[in-house]
């Protein structure tokens, strides 16, 4: 819901793969049949760290899908179990059952300590990047297109893999997006919701 609202551009990304994929490969399927998320995993406690490959970096086009963390367990969220969003510098209470959407990519996050007699996970779903080359390959694995792929193929998909910090950047949400409290897209079928209180609301600031 929020995802294909505020990230339409990403989302519409993912849709796309995930609709390639299962119409090449139908017996796949993926953890949630209405997400575009291929992966999931769930953490049971202990240090969070982000994706990357063995040199601590991570690929361009990775950085602009998201991921969603859901927290879960039994703990006092004013004490404990906040998110850290650590190159925002960001400290968010982040109660059970809430859900945040993060570019994990570029985004490091952990969470505060809960009490010694309390539990914290967290629930995340993410985009697999295994699935987009698969699909980018020509339906192929690295080892197969490395294997069959001509010379032009490889040069194509070198060009691509240079290109993808441009297309990372066309992914993420603009500022400009947000005009008078309002979310405003050029995409057909998208209402999103007023960003402005309703009236009769009142703050408790």
């Amino acid at each position: 819901g929020l995802f294909k609202i505020y990230c339409y551009a990403a989302y519409s990304a993912l849709l796309t793969q995930k609709e390639d994929f299962l119409a090449f490969y139908p017996t796949a399927f993926y953890p949630c049949e209405a997400s575009v998320f291929s992966a999931a995993t769930v953490e049971l406690g202990g240090p969070h760290r982000n994706r990357s490959d063995w040199r601590g970096n991570i690929p361009p086009f990775e950085a602009a899908f998201w991921s969603i963390v859901t927290a879960a367990g039994t703990f006092r969220s004013l004490h404990g179990g906040h998110i850290i969003l650590w190159d925002l510098g960001l400290v968010i209470q982040f109660p059970a059952g809430s859900s945040i959407l993060i570019p994990t990519g570029i985004v490091r996050y952990s969470f505060v300590d809960v009490g010694p007699t309390e539990e914290r996970y967290s629930i995340i779903q993410w985009a697999g990047s295994g699935v987009r080359r698969f699909v980018e390959n020509g339906y192929k694995s690295d080892v197969e297109f490395a294997r069959e792929a001509s010379e032009e193929q490889h040069i194509m998909r070198e060009n691509r893999r240079i290109d993808s910090h441009v297309q990372a950047a066309d992914l993420f949400p603009l500022v400009r997006d947000v005009q008078e409290g309002v979310l405003t897209f050029e995409y057909p079928g998208i209402n999103p919701p007023s960003l402005a209180a309703p009236q009769g609301y009142e703050s408790d600031d």
